[in-house]
This record gives structure tokens, C-alpha cells and sequence, in this order.
């Protein structure tokens, strides 16, 4: 994405400062819509590089923009095992970004990324006077028990296996253990005072000028998912197409 359509969606985003941002964030409720889980396992004697992937199809160039006002352009890409942003320094190195805390926001491709130290990274994919549409994304490594027969079953909790969760996701990590990966992607939307729903029915009709009727209708009639991106990104115009 060329740097100029990059500084015109920042300014069409108009994003409140990180700082504030994520200071006012309250996850409300919980529901089994807007999220989505994958499970796989990593053998042991693996490397966990062996298994990076990726969200777009190659890395490219993105605005990183620093809580002191600096701005710098990257190529990178958004690691979905490590749930990492990644960048190519000047000698060709994939590196994961360690300061992710200085980072106020990284425009990559047609997306807009929020960084937050507690949580990682939120990447913002629809906008509109009355909301974001946001998707997070996160993954546990859990250890995997062998059955009474030798069949694989999950451990009795989640045990974070630290040195694969952390920032150093360039390590190529040998694992001595086979393990489970659980990735869950969790769609959200972000309103203007900086609190976040799940992004369900409920959600999507405090931000919907229409009324309980017609909303449904629109669901019927497009079939929404609310397990998947496109179908988030169709509805979420549809509410708020008479407040951009």
C-alpha cells in the first residue's frame, strides 16, 4: 500500500491516542459469537518457526507511529502463531518488535493497528463515527498429556509455556514436548468512549439507526455469520452507513 493512501486512512481513522485509549477499555459480557478457535499440535523436537504464519500474504511496507511523534516505514507482517508484529531490518532479518509499548499505531495494508503491553495487538478493520470494528488475536501453548491408551488429551488447565508467549518469536525454539496451539480470534467493537462488546447482535444494534426488525431481516437475509470477518465487515456498514 503506497505511504500516501497510508497517511490518508490515519487520518480518516482519527484514532484516540493509545494511552487514553486502552485506559478506558472495559470488555463487557461474554458470548460464543464473534470468536473463533484453532487447535493444533506441535510435536516435540519441532521448532516452533517451523509453524509461523502469517496474515497477509508477504511482508510490506507499513507506518509505525511512536508515542513521541516519530514515524518510521517497515516492511512487515503480523505473525498469527506468536500473535507478533514482525519487520525485515536493513540486513534482511525477520525481527519481532521488543518495544512494543514506545508503538501508538502501525498502518499496515488497508488495516490500522493498536498496540496494548497487556494485551498485544488489536487490528482495527472498520470505522465509522460511532464505532471500530476490531479484531484480537491470541494464542495459548498448552502441553499435551498422553491418554491411558496414548492418545493425546489436554492438560487440566491452561499452563503458558512462557518462552514461546513472549517476544522472541524469531528464536527458532526446539520444543522437548509435544504441545497444543490454540489460537482465538475475537471480533470486537470499540465505541467512542472506549469501551468493548463482543461483537454480537447486541453490539452491532446500539450502533444501528434502524430498528430490532429490520436488523434481523438483514441478518436473515445475508446470512451473518458472527464468526467471520467478512460477514462483521458487511454488517457493520449496514449499521452504520448513515454515520460516517
Amino acid at each position: 500500500m503506497l505511504i500516501n493512501d497510508m497517511l490518508q486512512l490515519r487520518r480518516k481513522i482519527t484514532a484516540v491516542p493509545a494511552v487514553l485509549f486502552f485506559a478506558a477499555l472495559v470488555l463487557l459480557g461474554g458470548t460464543a459469537h464473534a470468536q473463533a478457535y484453532d487447535r493444533t499440535i506441535i510435536s516435540g523436537g519441532d521448532s516452533i518457526s517451523h509453524h509461523y504464519s502469517y496474515l497477509f500474504p508477504s511482508f510490506r511496507e507499513a507506518m509505525v507511529k511512536f508515542r513521541d511523534g516519530r514515524s518510521f516505514t517497515y516492511q512487515m507482517n503480523f505473525n498469527t502463531l506468536l500473535c507478533d508484529m514482525q519487520f525485515i531490518n536493513t540486513k534482511g532479518d525477520t525481527l519481532t518488535i521488543t518495544n512494543g509499548v514506545d508503538v501508538d499505531s502501525i498502518l499496515l495494508d488497508s488495516s490500522y493497528f493498536i498496540f496494548d503491553y497487556r494485551k498485544g495487538y488489536f487490528q482495527i478493520v472498520a470505522v465509522s463515527d460511532a464505532a471500530r470494528l476490531a479484531i484480537y488475536r491470541r494464542s495459548t501453548f498448552e502441553p499435551v498429556q498422553k491418554g491411558g491408551m496414548g492418545e493425546a488429551k489436554q492438560s487440566g488447565g491452561v499452563e503458558m509455556i512462557n518462552s514461546v508467549s513472549g517476544r522472541q518469536g524469531t528464536i527458532p525454539l526446539v520444543l522437548n514436548q509435544d504441545i497444543y496451539v490454540v489460537k482465538k480470534t475475537t471480533y470486537l467493537l470499540i465505541y467512542k468512549s472506549g469501551e468493548m462488546e463482543n461483537a454480537g447482535r447486541a453490539a452491532f444494534m446500539k450502533i444501528y439507526d434502524g430498528d430490532k426488525k429490520s436488523f434481523e431481516q438483514y441478518v436473515k437475509a445475508n446470512k451473518i455469520n458472527f464468526n467471520e470477518q467478512g460477514d462483521l465487515e458487511k454488517l457493520f456498514n449496514f449499521c452504520t452507513q448513515n454515520k460516517m
